[in-house]
């Protein structure tokens, strides 16, 4: 199916568009769990904090890992025929970057900056601070840099850069962190990025990680502010994750301090998640391996780019270039792209060229893998572009997450009865591809919308589910019964009728 190439043949002119994908980054996926916990409390979640390729990229993927390379490229078909008719193409472009071994692994020159504000003394805020801290503190080295701020009305540097050790002192530092006062990110921000700054190191991996509950009330509160001012750090080469900690979050802000600062951003809202992110992915939280890293797309003569997850712009049907986030050790990502192809005749058919192109972080240059792509395309007949169920199982994903940011816009609009259908669909659709997936997860989520069912519920005030009978229209001609409802007797006068 799949021909590699040296290199890339001569093609027709096209259109290359920077397509930048809106939280499109492998350790970027706050929207999953942020969509999960406003469903879990109730609420509607709300369409601008559905960023679809982010949402995607919080599932698992199983992609191999690339060999002598510090980042490969798989290239997988919904499926490998096509109609002499045409149809609908589903392309899935994985991403998959090497682990780092412990042994090899950049050293870091790490600022924690600690939210001990007012604000994050809920149960769901600073307890889970301390606790994602114990946790990444298993994933440090004894060689590691680290400088503790914590931040409230004011800035404080509770522990200048040293190296971990032990770790001891990290641990009774964070024990003793209470929270009281208002909220000062902006404060806290630059004196985190400032130690880094002071011990900056070509040889190590430079970052700040901050942990917050994003909302600024003191000093700089806005949001565009702060983002320009870390991004003077960030351009210096000092990287910024963040981490989102309750349900009231700034998330336009931490996202974007995130995907600007070259970082990861997470959000935590339970035990189970502070451990996908602080033992699961810390490898990638620390360690860049792929930086400038950009996928071309470029169809075929009879083949037409449709749509990629995730961007909402015009693509044109020539092809497109996707600008995703820098990756760490360990990260994969997933792109979902549609393509149309064109009736043709029988036999092998390329329908797409796919070139991978990254700075490859470790060695300091360029890599490229470029890939055809072709299709055998056969006698008319069923045709099902989502025949594979890994690609199926991905592109159902982002039909979920694309159903959240409708249902949004119909309840938005009083379209109480359509949200609720497109959930109940949605519901039924991850269930279906689950079975044959065997993915927990999308069990999970099919559980979630189901939740989501009884919130759509409460909007529409019955259960559509229940086969109610429609509410009869009042006023209008030829009603003759139940129309308006029958007046009490001893409320009318009494006449006489001869």
């Amino acid at each position: 199916m799949f021909k590699r190439i040296s290199q890339p043949s001569l093609l027709l002119a096209i259109i290359l568009v920077a397509a930048l994908i809106s939280g499109c980054g492998a350790a970027t996926d706050a929207s999953k769990s942020i969509s999960r916990g406003a469903i879990n409390r109730g609420v509607i979640v709300q369409a601008e904090s559905v960023r679809v390729n982010e949402y995607l990229n919080y599932y698992e993927q199983r992609f191999p890992e690339p060999v002598n390379q510090p980042l490969g490229l798989d290239l997988r078909l919904g499926n490998t025929h096509l109609p002499t008719a045409g149809g609908e193409i589903w392309l899935q472009i994985g991403l998959q970057a090497q682990h780092a071994e412990p042994e090899s692994r950049t050293p870091l020159n790490l600022a924690l900056v600690l939210d001990s504000s007012g604000s994050m003394s809920s149960s769901d805020k600073m307890p889970y601070l301390k606790q994602s801290l114990m946790v990444f503190l298993g994933s440090l080295h004894p060689d590691d840099i680290v400088a503790i701020v914590a931040y409230s009305g004011d800035a404080r540097l509770i522990r200048p850069a040293q190296n971990v050790g032990s770790g001891d002192w990290i641990r009774q530092t964070v024990e003793k962190l209470h929270p009281g006062g208002s909220t000062n990110l902006h404060a806290g921000l630059m004196l985190g990025l400032e130690q880094v700054d002071e011990n900056f190191d070509i040889r190590f991996s430079n970052r700040v990680i901050l942990l917050t509950d994003g909302i600024a009330n003191e000093g700089v509160t806005n949001a565009d502010r702060i983002a320009a001012d870390a991004l003077a750090y960030n351009n210096q080469g000092i990287h910024l994750s963040t981490i989102g900690l309750g349900y009231d979050l700034n998330d336009h802000l931490l996202s974007t301090l995130a995907r600007q600062g070259k970082g990861a951003y997470h959000f935590v809202d339970s035990a189970q998640e502070m451990e996908k992110v602080f033992m699961q992915e810390v490898e990638g939280l620390v360690e860049k391996v792929a930086a400038d890293v950009r996928v071309s797309i470029r169809p075929t003569s009879g083949v037409e780019l449709v749509s990629v997850t995730g961007f909402d712009g015009h693509i044109p049907a020539d092809g497109a270039q996707v600008l995703l986030q820098d990756m760490g050790a360990g990260d994969s990502q997933v792109i979902m792209v549609r393509l149309d192809g064109h009736s043709g005749s029988m036999g092998s058919m390329t329908i797409a060229e796919v070139t991978l192109q990254y700075m490859d972080v470790f060695a300091q240059k360029p890599r490229e893998i470029y890939e055809t792509l072709t299709m055998r395309v056969l006698e008319d007949g069923h045709y099902n572009p989502l025949e594979d169920i890994e690609v199926c199982r991905n592109a159902t994903i982002v039909k979920s997450a694309e159903a959240l940011k409708t249902i949004s816009d119909l309840v938005d609009s009083g379209r109480f009865l359509d949200a609720w259908q497109l959930a109940y669909d949605i519901e039924a659709e991850l269930r279906r591809v689950s079975s044959v997936t065997g993915d927990a997860q999308m069990v999970q989520d099919a559980d979630l919308f189901q939740r989501y069912l009884i919130t759509l519920v409460s909007y529409l005030g019955y259960d559509p589910s229940e086969a109610q009978p429609t509410p009869l229209p009042l006023g209008e001609q030829p009603q003759r019964w139940g129309a308006t409802p029958i007046p009490s007797m001893e409320d009318l006068p009494t006449i006489e009728v001869q």
